[in-house]
Protein backbone atom coordinates (compact mmCIF):
# COMPACT_ATOMS: atom_id res chain seq x y z
CA UNK A 1 0.00 0.00 0.00
CA UNK A 2 1.25 3.47 -0.86
CA UNK A 3 1.73 5.77 2.11
CA UNK A 4 1.29 9.51 2.54
CA UNK A 5 5.09 9.74 2.79
CA UNK A 6 5.37 7.95 -0.58
CA UNK A 7 2.86 10.34 -2.14
CA UNK A 8 4.84 13.34 -0.90
CA UNK A 9 8.06 11.82 -2.23
CA UNK A 10 6.43 11.27 -5.65
CA UNK A 11 5.27 14.90 -5.70
CA UNK A 12 8.88 15.85 -4.95
CA UNK A 13 10.04 13.69 -7.87
CA UNK A 14 7.77 15.62 -10.25
CA UNK A 15 8.86 18.99 -8.86
CA UNK A 16 12.53 18.04 -9.11
CA UNK A 17 12.03 16.99 -12.72
CA UNK A 18 10.55 20.39 -13.57
CA UNK A 19 13.24 22.36 -11.76
CA UNK A 20 16.19 20.29 -13.00
CA UNK A 21 14.91 20.16 -16.58
CA UNK A 22 13.87 23.81 -16.76
CA UNK A 23 17.07 25.17 -15.22
CA UNK A 24 19.58 22.83 -16.86
CA UNK A 25 20.70 20.71 -13.91
CA UNK A 26 21.39 17.68 -16.10
CA UNK A 27 23.40 15.68 -13.53
CA UNK A 28 20.53 15.79 -11.03
CA UNK A 29 17.93 15.16 -13.75
CA UNK A 30 19.69 11.91 -14.70
CA UNK A 31 19.22 10.60 -11.15
CA UNK A 32 15.41 10.74 -11.44
CA UNK A 33 15.15 7.92 -13.98
CA UNK A 34 15.51 4.16 -13.94
CA UNK A 35 18.16 3.09 -16.50
CA UNK A 36 15.53 1.58 -18.85
CA UNK A 37 13.04 4.46 -18.60
CA UNK A 38 10.76 5.04 -21.57
CA UNK A 39 8.87 8.24 -22.39
CA UNK A 40 6.10 7.94 -24.98
CA UNK A 41 3.75 10.48 -26.52
CA UNK A 42 0.25 9.25 -27.30
CA UNK A 43 -0.71 9.65 -30.94
CA UNK A 44 2.73 10.94 -31.92
CA UNK A 45 5.90 9.30 -33.13
CA UNK A 46 8.07 10.49 -30.24
CA UNK A 47 9.59 7.91 -27.90
CA UNK A 48 12.69 8.27 -25.76
CA UNK A 49 14.26 5.07 -24.40
CA UNK A 50 16.92 5.17 -21.70
CA UNK A 51 18.33 8.02 -19.67
CA UNK A 52 20.55 9.47 -22.42
CA UNK A 53 17.72 10.31 -24.83
CA UNK A 54 15.68 11.84 -21.97
CA UNK A 55 18.54 14.21 -21.15
CA UNK A 56 19.26 15.02 -24.80
CA UNK A 57 15.60 15.95 -25.33
CA UNK A 58 15.69 18.21 -22.25
CA UNK A 59 18.93 19.85 -23.45
CA UNK A 60 17.50 20.49 -26.91
CA UNK A 61 14.31 21.97 -25.42
CA UNK A 62 16.50 24.21 -23.28
CA UNK A 63 18.57 25.26 -26.30
CA UNK A 64 15.56 26.00 -28.50
CA UNK A 65 13.85 28.08 -25.79
CA UNK A 66 17.05 29.86 -24.71
CA UNK A 67 16.65 28.47 -21.20
CA UNK A 68 13.02 29.63 -20.88
CA UNK A 69 11.24 26.25 -20.99
CA UNK A 70 8.96 25.74 -17.97
CA UNK A 71 6.92 22.68 -16.96
CA UNK A 72 3.91 23.45 -14.76
CA UNK A 73 2.24 20.42 -13.14
CA UNK A 74 -1.09 20.34 -11.33
CA UNK A 75 -4.24 18.31 -10.55
CA UNK A 76 -2.05 15.43 -9.42
CA UNK A 77 -3.43 12.18 -8.13
CA UNK A 78 -1.41 9.08 -7.35
CA UNK A 79 -2.89 5.61 -7.63
CA UNK A 80 -1.88 2.02 -7.19
CA UNK A 81 -3.03 -0.43 -9.87
CA UNK A 82 -2.05 -4.08 -9.83
CA UNK A 83 0.86 -3.41 -7.51
CA UNK A 84 2.24 -0.58 -9.67
CA UNK A 85 2.21 3.11 -8.78
CA UNK A 86 1.11 5.81 -11.22
CA UNK A 87 1.23 9.60 -10.97
CA UNK A 88 -1.49 11.25 -13.09
CA UNK A 89 -1.44 15.01 -13.63
CA UNK A 90 -1.92 17.89 -16.02
CA UNK A 91 0.99 19.70 -17.61
CA UNK A 92 1.23 23.13 -19.14
CA UNK A 93 4.46 23.84 -20.96
CA UNK A 94 5.28 27.53 -21.01
CA UNK A 95 7.99 29.55 -22.71
CA UNK A 96 8.75 32.10 -20.00
CA UNK A 97 9.99 34.71 -22.48
CA UNK A 98 12.72 37.26 -21.89
CA UNK A 99 10.55 40.19 -20.81
CA UNK A 100 7.39 40.70 -18.77
CA UNK A 101 4.22 39.79 -20.69
CA UNK A 102 6.27 37.81 -23.25
CA UNK A 103 5.54 34.37 -21.81
CA UNK A 104 3.23 32.05 -23.72
CA UNK A 105 1.68 28.64 -23.36
CA UNK A 106 3.35 26.25 -25.76
CA UNK A 107 1.34 23.06 -25.17
CA UNK A 108 -0.91 21.49 -22.56
CA UNK A 109 -1.82 17.93 -21.80
CA UNK A 110 -1.53 15.22 -19.22
CA UNK A 111 1.04 12.79 -17.90
CA UNK A 112 0.68 9.28 -16.60
CA UNK A 113 3.97 8.24 -15.04
CA UNK A 114 4.76 4.81 -13.70
CA UNK A 115 7.10 5.38 -10.78
CA UNK A 116 9.14 2.84 -8.84
CA UNK A 117 10.54 3.06 -5.33
CA UNK A 118 14.25 2.23 -5.20
CA UNK A 119 16.89 2.34 -2.48
CA UNK A 120 17.68 5.86 -3.79
CA UNK A 121 14.06 7.03 -3.73
CA UNK A 122 11.27 7.17 -6.30
CA UNK A 123 12.24 7.09 -9.99
CA UNK A 124 10.49 7.38 -13.33
CA UNK A 125 10.06 3.99 -15.03
CA UNK A 126 7.63 4.89 -17.82
CA UNK A 127 6.11 8.20 -18.85
CA UNK A 128 3.10 8.57 -21.12
CA UNK A 129 2.38 12.11 -22.30
CA UNK A 130 -0.88 12.96 -24.04
CA UNK A 131 -0.90 16.46 -25.50
CA UNK A 132 -4.07 18.45 -26.14
CA UNK A 133 -2.61 19.79 -29.39
CA UNK A 134 -1.18 18.06 -32.46
CA UNK A 135 2.34 18.99 -33.49
CA UNK A 136 5.69 17.50 -34.46
CA UNK A 137 9.20 18.17 -33.25
CA UNK A 138 12.44 17.99 -35.19
CA UNK A 139 14.32 16.55 -32.18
Amino acid sequence: MITIEDKIAIQELLARFAHYSDYGNWAELEKLYLPDVVTETAGMDMTYKGIGPQIEHAKESDRQTEGKNRHLYYNLYIEEQGGEIFANYYVTNVNAGATPMASKIVVSGRHRDKVVKTADGWKFAHRLVTFDQSFSLDF
